[in-house]
């Protein structure tokens, strides 16, 4: 008597539903965005005296100026940068996670020591 074996059979891959952060989550998100959620709304206030780029996951959204209050109104999430605006200098971003608790930011300078001075950037 001859063993036989099952002829192989191609499978097709099942394919899970959606969960959350699928296409419908981002399309509430446009949609609060439109009608001026409260909820996305970031306040950033620069309190020093260095106007600084600011961008949210390397997308530019702006200029914010010395003593300036600005109001954006964007998805909260990813990262907030900034960096001065200054032209032939080396410079560094400061970088802050964004999630939906983040309203207020605040760009503010202090010196520590006589020689050390620090920008730096704090969520409320």
């Amino acid at each position: 008597m001859a063993i036989s074996s099952p002829p192989e059979v191609d499978v097709p891959r099942q394919t899970s539903p959606r969960r959350s952060g699928g296409w419908l989550r981002h399309f509430w998100q446009r949609v609060r965005l439109l009608l001026d959620g409260d909820d996305e709304l970031l306040v950033v206030q620069n309190r020093t005296r260095v106007a600084w780029y600011v961008y949210h996951n390397y997308h530019q959204l702006g200029i914010i100026d010395a003593g300036e209050r600005r109001e954006f109104h964007l998805v909260k999430h990813g990262e907030l940068s900034v960096r001065p605006v200054l032209d032939g200098e080396e410079v560094e971003y400061l970088v802050l996670p964004l999630t939906l608790k983040v309203s207020r930011v605040h760009i503010y300078y202090r010196q520590i020591g006589k020689e050390i001075e620090v920008y730096d950037m704090h969520a409320a």
